[in-house]
């Protein structure tokens, strides 16, 4: 629904009007969803969440002892606090040096990586690892994202991020990561 609005927000001013009926099926669809998981009393998907919650809030939504798999988070401790293995490290990285298997900082998983002279393209869906039948149909309904090569994108580790790039050489602290200290 973020994304969907998001898309709203940069529409260029000659879309067509394909353009706008497309965005509000989407946008239609990610409300019909909302609503029958707040009537079911599911939570919503991580995409639709805040992007940088204060890192309390995941306390109430892990069981106790959820922790990401051992060698998952950074040490040098520059982007996020990494006291709580729980919680997700945002950090930014150039769109060149982008993978499959990496996370968005909106909760989207990274599913291919195209580089084309100046332009990256990357394909990501929305992840549901509760649900591994609607995680395979979503997979099938990938966006693609384009970028410049150069450009700063936002990234984040969570628990279920297969690759973690917030220890690569270039990362750089996400603006909306809370400011380490110790």
């Amino acid at each position: 629904m973020i994304a969907t609005a998001g898309a709203v927000r940069h529409l260029p001013e000659d879309a067509t009007e394909w353009h706008v009926r497309r965005l509000a099926t989407d946008l239609a669809h990610a409300v019909i969803d909302l609503d029958a998981r707040m009537r079911a009393g599911l939570v919503a998907p991580r995409a639709w969440q805040v992007a940088a919650p204060a890192p309390d809030a995941y306390e109430a939504h892990n069981p106790p002892g959820a922790c990401a798999p051992e060698g998952n988070r950074s040490g040098d401790g520059e982007t996020e606090d990494r006291s709580k293995p729980d919680v997700p490290v945002f950090y930014c990285l150039p769109a060149a040096d982008l993978e499959e298997g990496m996370s968005t900082d909106d909760g989207q998983d990274i599913v291919s990586v195209t580089v084309s002279d100046d332009r990256v393209f990357a394909d990501v869906y929305t992840p549901r690892s509760d649900d591994p039948e609607q995680d395979a149909h979503n997979r099938d309904e990938t966006e693609c994202r384009m970028y410049r090569a150069d450009e700063l994108v936002g990234m984040a580790t969570f628990t279920d991020t297969a690759i973690d790039g917030s220890e690569a050489d270039n990362a750089q602290p996400h603006p909306h990561a809370a400011p380490h200290t110790d």
